[in-house]
């Protein structure tokens, strides 16, 4: 055989292939059409029988009938569809019905399968349909390790009072990507008395590496119960959780907070020095404005713009301040204080946020 040959041969088996994927695509979308098209009559139905059951015109049992009908995907997208249009009372009495389904059932047992797309069927169908026997179902699927999955399992916490639950989705947060991690932070905001029961218990772990972290979370609460944990750790011999603590202090205007930050501001650590710095300008205690003004001629560019940004808040006082040293003999607070008063209110408003 000849190259040419070859090559001829190569060709034909490659267009082959070709014209064979071209079909098969056509063939794939033929299918999925000719599905939707079968289904698309019982989906109306399945809508309709929800809507009449919502205006208490209709049972639970026909809405049960309804969703036995159509394949389980799209009866869990009915599901989660219809759950934020119907009262809770209502769901919850559909929710203890369904446990009795076949299908219900075999989707529930998918919390346990090796293939993931199943697990987050099962998470998605337990976000809207979770009973309190579920919790053991929840409790794995909040542990698993496809961010899809942990994503729709920690919004069953809406559905299920648990604190359990709760506990294990704080012990999770740490270790999570940013995305689910911000969502699991905005769930767990709304079992609010739960998380801040257990956030007292975790911040006394001073030895724990994922304290930082839950410092974090537990600052976006603003919680006063959280203020006395916060403020122990002014201390400690982590440079990052004394930032944390930095930066939570200025969320809770109080005469230890201010007396926490008069020390952190003078910290080793210059990331702790900024947020110190940048606490005291959101409390604006008028006794701290002397801190803030010396802060201004730190050796670090960064504490710098966090003093002058912060002697902004102080009003008429720290812009008195900042002009005064606009024209004092420190050169580098000089130059900050002419450059915070050549912002406009726009750019002020957006670099002290």
């Amino acid at each position: 055989m000849t190259s040419r040959q070859f090559l001829i041969i190569l060709v034909a088996v490659q267009a082959t292939l070709l014209v064979a994927l071209v079909i098969l695509i056509i063939l794939n979308r033929w299918i999925r059409q000719r599905r939707r098209l079968r289904v698309h009559p019982q989906r109306v139905l399945v809508d309709a029988v929800f809507q009449r059951w919502a205006l208490g015109q209709a049972r639970p049992a026909e809405v049960l009938e309804g969703l036995g009908r159509l394949p389980v995907p799209l009866a869990i997208e009915a599901l989660v569809t219809w759950s934020a249009r119907v009262a809770t009372e209502g769901w919850q009495e559909l929710s203890r019905a369904l446990e009795q389904q076949w299908w219900a059932r075999v989707v529930r047992a998918n919390y346990r399968s090796i293939r993931w797309w199943k697990r987050l069927e099962c998470a998605r169908f337990l976000s809207v349909a979770a009973t309190p026997r579920d919790v053991s179902r929840v409790l794995r699927l909040l542990r698993d390790r496809h961010p899809a999955v942990q994503l729709s399992a920690v919004t069953t916490l809406e559905r299920v009072e648990s604190a359990v639950l709760v506990r294990s989705a704080l012990e999770q947060l740490p270790h999570l990507g940013p995305t689910v991690q911000a969502y699991y932070a905005s769930m767990l905001r709304k079992s609010r008395k739960a998380v801040v029961q257990h956030l007292l218990h975790l911040l006394r772990r001073l030895n724990d590496p994922t304290l930082p972290r839950i410092m974090e979370f537990a600052a976006r609460l603003e919680d006063p119960a959280l203020r006395e944990p916060f403020t122990t750790h002014t201390t400690h011999p982590d440079p990052e959780v004394r930032t944390q603590v930095a930066r939570a202090l200025g969320h809770y205007p109080h005469r230890e907070s201010t007396a926490a930050l008069g020390v952190l501001v003078q910290d080793d650590t210059w990331t702790v020095r900024a947020q110190a710095v940048r606490s005291l300008g959101m409390i604006a205690d008028p006794a701290t404005l002397a801190l803030v003004r010396d802060a201004l001629r730190d050796a670090e560019w960064w504490v710098r713009l966090r003093a002058g940004l912060a002697l902004i808040r102080f009003g008429p006082a720290g812009r008195n301040a900042l002009l005064e040293s606009e024209v004092g003999a420190h050169a580098e607070a000089r130059d900050m204080a002419h450059l915070i008063l050549g912002l406009s209110q726009q750019a002020l408003a957006e670099y002290a946020a």
